[in-house]
């Protein structure tokens, strides 16, 4: 351990410094330290306690004490040193020169068990007074053993009885505001890592009434160990809750304020002229146009907020106000930097001090950019009114009361034909009313004072000076003064022109304006008057429903002209067929009407219907060309199965088609089999659309076999749909559905690809066939795109287009085209041909046969079911071979189910044969394994 000598090496200063201190009587010992921590010098107390042993044990904490103090001088560091029969409390504090540098350190020990009375002992009676008598709560954390003190004011001030709880961190932190915590927690670990001089933070804490109350918590580490932990933390807490209170209401306010400008756009700005410091408020900012983040620009670079001319107008006034404290009011334009316009008013006053001189200015925009576009809009829209006064002729009145005076607008005087500004009393004008009209003005102005009816509207008939008659429309409005009628006002509009027009229209809306007859609103209206008055008097009622037949064929060959002038003489012609008493209607396009009143039977409806249909059948000259069209009609007879109107007209459409039907140009009586048809028609159409989504629709498979030597020549694809409901639709019942709904086109494409991939596994599976053959629809040839779709499916299915057969009916092929052709002409080119199915029962054209790339004729099933019984039908399946090998073509015979009839057709030459005698359709795994069997 060094001596007093030591102290020789230090400069002078120092050396008096730590001399003085080590000849300083003390019962500690007392070490000296240099600034990099080497012990330097110590008093005779140390040398005797700080042993060699003891020195190296304390070298430890010493090092680590002098390097928390280089980093913090002004730290108190305290260590204890325990060992076997030795307790030392070591205390270490920094020497600093007058510039804040460390000189050196000092450290004393003393153990506690030799001299317990050196313990630090402050004066604990005006300590107390002082802690009793201070408005702020004093804390005292003794981080080592977790024990914190508390003045009685901590407690008092929240309401509490004087050391209300333990004496623990956690027992006050358990009173903190849940929502506080987090803060208080940060706050505190900031201060005791080092990175904030002090700890302080507010947050609210539970009285003892169970309210928050807001406190403001200061304190700071007073003492550190070897290892740079808190070892003792002291602090006050303040009672800052009526403060918060006025914070809150201040701010309150301010948002009050806020919102009120913004509500007002009302901005208010100040300036310090002496330090250049402006202010904006947040409204401010919002009429300018510029993020409120951001300082506002200064004076002297607001040119770019303002057009030109109003920035020059405001620097002048600016000038002004700040030299001689004139204030100003102008309006100007501002500029936002997207270009906008925006109009304030801009108002500035200075603030002066007691010499008068300029002390800050104040001002305040208004922005009133939607006034005045409102003051524009509200000019243009009297403008506007007026223009739309003069041309929707609607002129204002006013009807003193007391004295009669009429006062009217220049308009309503040229309404009513007399020069504007001529004086007028009501009286004066009602002899220029007709009779009726001049008593409905009087009766509903009378209503108006006497009865106090609000408001009268009345149309009259007016005769002007130039005798001319014109119609008016005049509403007032009875205005009171002190509960008795006081004046009216209103409008006068002429609507002479509307009244013209409306008897025109009254014409247009319940007649057809080509026939004459009435339409279908008027005709509706008389119906259901004649149904009531059948009703009642229980006289029997019948209603015709007619469509033209072939009409459609005179408009398209002989165009729309003639097509209107044919429908004119087939309403004459129904006129004359009918008695005045009955009603004829137009429903539209070629559709018409008859209701026939109090029918004696139901036979003389049909006499009128044949007397229509013979009637209609005639020629009719149309432009020097005749034409002759027929008539299909529906008859319903009110009753049971048509009660209504509406169940009429529902049971005479059902009775025309059944007409239509029936061959057309006759009649049929409604009948419920017939609609029950109707009926299922609708719903198999209505199902067929989901079918194909709900994956309801399957093939079957069916082979042709070739007679020469009994292999599989092609295998045809029958489509089958099996309903949601369970029922096994005929495909002779829903194909022709789905050909005029059109679904027809989705089925064909889903079955083309089903049956080339199922054509393509069989192949993969080394099945021997020959082609695969797919029925196609007229309705697909029609479609430009089909030979694209039909290439396509073979692409991704992977099957050669030369091995698909597609099998149509003669009548596919009557309707010749540009577009048929060239279908043809790709399927001819990528090999894919055409068969004829059901040949024989349509209408034939060998030139078509010749012309298109058909490879093979089926024999319809009905012919060949019949050779061997009828000898008419084995010459006819016997020239149908003959047919086709004259035309190079293969011939199929259909629906063979017996070995003679195999037989027959073989003698014949037929080329191959298809029907159950081989095998009924089958799925597709089944027809795999008959395929397999075939070897």
């Amino acid at each position: 351990m060094p001596d007093a000598s030591a102290t020789a090496g230090l400069p002078a200063l120092d050396h008096a410094f730590v001399s003085s201190l080590l000849l300083h009587p003390s019962r500690r010992a007392l070490l000296v330290l240099d600034a990099s921590g080497r012990v330097l010098a110590g008093n005779d107390r140390a040398r005797d306690l700080v042993v060699p042993g003891l020195e190296t044990e304390l070298r430890k904490a010493l090092t680590q004490a002098v390097a928390q103090l280089a980093e913090h001088p002004g730290r108190e560091v305290q260590h204890r040193h325990e060992q076997p029969g030795l307790t030392l409390d070591c205390t270490l504090r920094a020497v600093v020169d007058a510039g804040g540098r460390i000189q050196g350190y000092t450290v004393s020990l003393y153990n506690a068990a030799e001299a317990p009375d050196l313990a630090e002992a402050p004066d604990r009676a005006r300590w107390r007074f002082a802690l009793e008598n201070a408005q702020d709560g004093l804390w005292d954390w003794d981080a080592e053993r977790g024990e914190v003190y508390r003045s009685s004011r901590c407690f008092t001030m929240l309401g509490y009885a004087r050391d209300a709880f333990e004496g623990s961190f956690d027992a006050w932190q358990a009173l903190i505001h849940p929502d506080d915590r987090p803060r208080v927690k940060v706050a505190l670990h900031a201060h005791l890592a080092g990175e904030r001089e002090g700890y302080i933070v507010d947050y609210r804490v539970r009285d003892a009434n169970g309210k928050w109350r807001w406190i403001l918590d200061r304190g700071r580490a007073i003492s550190w160990d070897h290892a740079g932990r808190p070892r003792r933390v002291v602090g006050t807490h303040t009672d800052i809750h009526d403060y918060k209170q006025i914070e809150s209401q201040l701010r309150e306010r301010e948002r009050i304020l806020n919102q009120a400008q913004h509500v007002a756009h009302l901005g208010n700005w100040s300036w310090d002229p002496d330090n250049d410091k402006l202010w904006w408020s947040d409204e401010l900012y919002w009429i300018v146009g510029l993020p409120n983040h951001k300082p506002p620009p200064r004076f002297r670079h607001q040119r770019h907020l303002f057009t030109p001319e109003s920035y020059a107008r405001l620097h002048q006034a600016s000038v002004a106000l700040l030299k001689h404290g004139k204030p100003y009011a102008m309006e100007l334009v501002m500029l936002r930097r997207s270009g906008e316009q925006r109009v304030v008013q801009a108002r500035g006053e200075a603030i002066l001090d007691q010499d008068g001189r300029v002390q800050s200015l104040v001002g305040v925009l208004h922005d009133v950019t939607e006034q005045r576009k409102a003051e524009e809009t509200s000019r243009w829209r009297n403008d506007l009114l007026d223009r739309i006064a003069a041309m929707g002729r609607i002129g204002g009145f006013e009807l003193l009361l007391e004295t009669g005076e009429l006062h009217w607008t220049d308009e309503n005087y040229r309404i009513h034909g007399i020069e504007p500004g001529t004086p007028l009393r009501f009286e004066d004008t009602l002899p220029n009313y007709c009779p009726e009209s001049a008593q409905k003005v009087q009766q509903a102005i009378h209503r108006m004072m006497v009865e106090h009816v609000p408001e009268q509207t009345a149309d009259v008939c007016y005769i002007t000076p130039d005798e001319r008659r014109i119609w008016l429309r005049i509403t007032g409005r009875l205005e009171l003064r002190e509960g008795k009628p006081y004046r009216i006002t209103g409008l006068t509009q002429d609507i002479t022109e509307e009244r013209e027009a409306g008897e025109r229209i009254e014409q247009l809306a319940h007649y057809d304006t080509l026939t004459g007859l009435p339409n279908r609103f008027l005709f509706r209206e008389r119906a259901l008057e004649a149904i009531d008055v059948a009703r009642r008097g229980g006289k029997p009622l019948a209603l015709l429903f007619l469509d033209l037949d072939r009409f459609k064929y005179v408009n398209d060959t002989q165009g729309h002209e003639a097509g209107d002038q044919l429908l004119q003489e087939i309403a004459g012609r129904l006129r004359q067929c009918v008695r005045s008493s009955d009603l004829v209607g137009r429903l539209g396009g070629d559709e018409f009407l008859v209701l026939l009143r109090e029918v004696a039977r139901p036979e003389d409806a049909a006499l009128v219907a044949r007397k229509i249909i013979a009637a209609i059948g005639e020629p009719i000259s149309l432009s020097n060309v005749d034409a002759q069209v027929g008539c299909s009609i529906g008859i319903a007879l009110l009753g049971e199965n048509a009660p209504d109107l509406e169940a009429l007209l529902r049971a005479a459409d059902t009775a025309m088609y059944a007409a239509k039907d029936a061959g057309r140009n006759n009649f049929q009586f409604y009948n419920s089999s017939f609609y029950e048809r109707v009926q299922r028609r609708v719903t198999l159409e209505q199902e067929l659309r989901q079918a194909l989504a709900r994956d309801e629709f399957s093939l079957a498979y069916q082979p042709t076999l070739s007679l020469a030597d009994g292999s599989v020549a092609c295998i045809e694809a029958l489509l089958r749909w099996n309903a949601a409901s369970g029922e096994h639709r005929s495909p002779a019942e829903f194909i022709p559905v789905a050909e005029e709904c059109g679904e027809i086109l989705p089925i064909g494409r889903w079955v083309l690809e089903q049956a080339c991939r199922q054509a393509r596994q069989w192949h993969e599976q080394g099945l021997s066939f020959g082609r695969i053959a797919v029925n196609v629809s007229a309705l697909q040839l029609r479609d430009p795109e089909f030979a694209t779709q039909v290439l396509q499916a073979c692409a991704r299915e992977r099957w050669p287009s030369d091995r698909l057969v597609l099998e149509i009916t003669e009548s596919a092929l009557m309707r010749d085209s540009e577009s048929l052709r060239n279908t043809f002409a790709l399927f001819k080119a990528n090999g894919i041909t055409l068969a004829i199915d059901d040949f024989g029962t349509g209408f034939s054209n060998l030139g078509y046969l010749h012309r298109f790339p058909v490879r093979t004729l089926k024999i319809d099933r009905s012919f060949v079911s019949q050779m061997d019984s009828a000898a008419n039908m084995l010459e006819l399946t016997h020239a149908v071979v003959s047919l086709g090998h004259a035309l190079g073509l293969g011939v199929v015979a259909e629906g063979v189910e017996t070995e003679k009839v195999l037989q027959l057709l073989r003698q014949q030459g037929c080329d191959e044969a298809q029907g159950y005698l081989f095998t009924r359709p089958l799925g597709g795994e089944d027809m795999a394994t008959w395929l397999a069997a075939q070897g």
